[in-house]
Parts: C-alpha cells; sequence; structure tokens
C-alpha cells in the first residue's frame, strides 16, 4: 500500500519521544509497505535531520513552518491549529495525492489533522490528550481574568479534539488511559492505544559499576512545560534535601531561570543519552504532574536496568507496581522518601532495575509492537 505520513515534527531520533517514535513507525510500515513523509521543520538544522528518514522511506518533504500569528478574534479553532496551517503544507499534501495514489494518510499529532483527506484511509496519532492537559491548566488557575482565558483554551481545544477523533477512520494513542478519555466524547470512533517500543539491544544494561557514586537523574526537553516543571521541583524542592548528591538534568532549550548550580548541574543536548546510565548507581528521577501520553525518558531508564522514582502520572502506560519496577512518588516527601531508599540499599536499586528490565523486554521492543502497527493500516 501507499502510506502518506504528515508529521508536526522532524521524525528523527535526535529531538524527543515524538520524534523516536515516528521514526521507528515509519521504518516498521516501509518494511511491508511504500512509506512518503511531509514534514514540517523550524530551521536548517531539522532539515539536514531529516536525511535520517530518508534512509528508510521512499520520500521526505521537509516543508517550513511558518505559524500564523494574526489574531482571530471569531475563530473558535485553537491556536495550535493555525501554529501548523502554513499553506505551503496543504499545497504539498494536494501534490502528493495527485502524483500517487495514496491509499493512507497518517497524521502525527492533533495539529495535522486539519490536513485530513476523505479519499484515503485516514489515521490520527494523538500522542498525548491536549484537552485534558487544557483542562488541568483551567482547574490550576486562580486569578480570574486568566482562568476565563484558560476555560476558552480548554473548550476550543476538547472542541476540536473530539470532532477531529470523530473524523478519522482510526485513532491511535500511546496509552489506554489516553484512549478511554477519547472514549468517552467520541464512543463510536476507532480508538487504539498502542505504547511506544524501544530497542532493547541499542538500550541495553552497561556493566555494572559499583564504584561509580549515586547520582539522580532526569531528561527532558525543555520546551515541554512537564519537563520545566519536573526540573523546577528537582532543583527546588528535592535537591536541597540531599547537598552531598549530584543532581544531573540534560536536554535543550533549557530556560534561564534554571541553571548549573550547587549540586545539580545542567550539561544541555547529549547526543546519545545512553552515556549517562550507570547501573546500578544511576538513580532517574521522572517528578512529571502534568502532561499525558507515555513516557520515552521512562523506556529508555527502564531498558537501562535502572531504578526509576516516578509519579502515578509519569508511570501512565506501564504495567508498574509500586516497589516492584519503580517507587511512585506524587509529592515531595514521598520523593525525598523514596530517593532515602535507594540511596540506602543498592540491592532495592538493583531489583527495581531488573525487574523494570523484564517489564520492557516482555511488552515494549518493537517487535512486540509492529504488529498492531501495521493492523492499523491494514
Amino acid at each position: 500500500m501507499n502510506i502518506l505520513m504528515l508529521t508536526a515534527y522532524p521524525p528523527v531520533l535526535e529531538m524527543h519521544g515524538g520524534g523516536v517514535r515516528m521514526f521507528h513507525n515509519i521504518r516498521i510500515l516501509a518494511e511491508k509497505h511504500s512509506v512518503r513523509v511531509i514534514s514540517f521543520v523550524e530551521n536548517d538544522v531539522e532539515r539536514e535531520m531529516l536525511r535520517s528518514v530518508e534512509e528508510i522511506c521512499e520520500l521526505v518533504i521537509p516543508v517550513k513552518r511558518v505559524p500564523d500569528f494574526r489574531p482571530h478574534w471569531l475563530s473558535v479553532l485553537p491556536f495550535l491549529v493555525r501554529e501548523f496551517s502554513t499553506p505551503e503544507m496543504y499545497r504539498m499534501v494536494d501534490s502528493e495525492f495527485r502524483r500517487k495514489r495514496v491509499d493512507v494518510l497518517q497524521c502525527e499529532y492533533l495539529q495535522m489533522a486539519q490536513f485530513h483527506r476523505r479519499t484515503a484511509l485516514t489515521i490520527l496519532t494523538i500522542l498525548e490528550t491536549l484537552s485534558d492537559n487544557a483542562f488541568d491548566a483551567f482547574q490550576t488557575a486562580t486569578d480570574p481574568v486568566e482562568r476565563l482565558r484558560l476555560f476558552y483554551r480548554w473548550m476550543s481545544i476538547l472542541r476540536y479534539e473530539t470532532l477531529m477523533t470523530r473524523k478519522f477512520d482510526r485513532v491511535v494513542t500511546m496509552t489506554a488511559t489516553d484512549a478511554e478519555y477519547l472514549r468517552s466524547y467520541s464512543p463510536q470512533a476507532d480508538i487504539r492505544a498502542i505504547p511506544i517500543g524501544i530497542n532493547p539491544r541499542e538500550y541495553a544494561p552497561s556493566p555494572e559499576e559499583p564504584a561509580h557514586r549515586p547520582e539522580v537523574l532526569f531528561l527532558g526537553n525543555f520546551r515541554h512545560l512537564p519537563n520545566v516543571e519536573a526540573a523546577e521541583f528537582l532543583v527546588e524542592r528535592i535537591a536541597p534535601l540531599f547537598p552531598d548528591l549530584h543532581f544531573i538534568i540534560p536536554g535543550s532549550f533549557v530556560p534561564d531561570h534554571l541553571r548549573s548550580d550547587g549540586n545539580v548541574h545542567f550539561p544541555g543536548y547529549i547526543p546519545d543519552t545512553r552515556v549517562l546510565y550507570h547501573t546500578p548507581n544511576t538513580i532517574v528521577a521522572a517528578p512529571l504532574f502534568s502532561g499525558r501520553g507515555q513516557r520515552v525518558k521512562l523506556l529508555e531508564a527502564f531498558a537501562m536496568a535502572c531504578p526509576v522514582i516516578t509519579s502515578s502520572l509519569g508511570a501512565s502506560g506501564f504495567p508498574i507496581r509500586d516497589g516492584r519496577e519503580a517507587l511512585i512518588a506524587d509529592n515531595a516527601e514521598g520523593f525525598a522518601s523514596a530517593l532515602r531508599r535507594l540511596l540506602s540499599s543498592e540491592e532495592l536499586r538493583r531489583d527495581l532495575g531488573n525487574n523494570a528490565r523484564k517489564m520492557i523486554m516482555r511488552e515494549f521492543t518493537w517487535e512486540r509492537i509492529s504488529e498492531d502497527l501495521l493492523k492499523c493500516v491494514r
């Protein structure tokens, strides 16, 4: 079959979890079908990154994203639609439909749903339920004017997300929780939860380094607000309680108010994150209290057999039992207590890591997930 995939961001391994998923989705589909990709890019660096995708599919077309920042006072569409409504993308999609038959149109991220066409089987991938995130933001706001603004934002995103969920032939989420949420508004829609996978041979535990002193690691692309909030939580509420413990927080686009200080270090972008894991003494802390979807940073940590502390929300999408595959904590006191437990027991760190690795091997390899991805387009 001929598959045309539209991506909101470059589907590459070097950027973020969504890029990792899209890259492997393209790779798996291209083994059985003809896959063409049209991807938004922001700059020449991202355009160059797409060369890695050219090696695994038939065609890759970059389109420079030009957001529409003009005021649209009477529009009920959320800003995320205008942010990705570049006319060139519409032209390129139309051109590809004319140039060669399209059997399946696959739109990655809700932002790309506006490019829906009726002449093909259509699949929408929602990596996280944005209306649920918007509701959380509205709920936590206290200023009356800000609450009114966030209420309107929540309503516009919910309306759009629900309409698009019903419009596409199939909808894919990363977690069963997100799938159930969307079904509550669109019970007749074909919504499937297909998680993100990982290559367990590529992400395999390194030889144990018991001499390496324990340290705390949090990975994140800091354009994503939940990652900024998690870093702030670690810097402000956890790191001061452990002055002799090193906290390492790599990632791109670190905000100016977050900087290396005392026992906290922001090394910036690390091309190969595997060098950061030192079994069993790298403790991965992921205090995620907002956002939805599945966390690739935890996939990597589990595959590398490192002990993890995360929140109930961070654990979404993984069959985690508290104290078995990871430690779950939902406030500063719980995180600090869990960290003390891990620091005091190398055996616990090793057991958590080994159990998490088994979970990955059982349920989250790309070999295991690929059949579900292929079924989606049949």
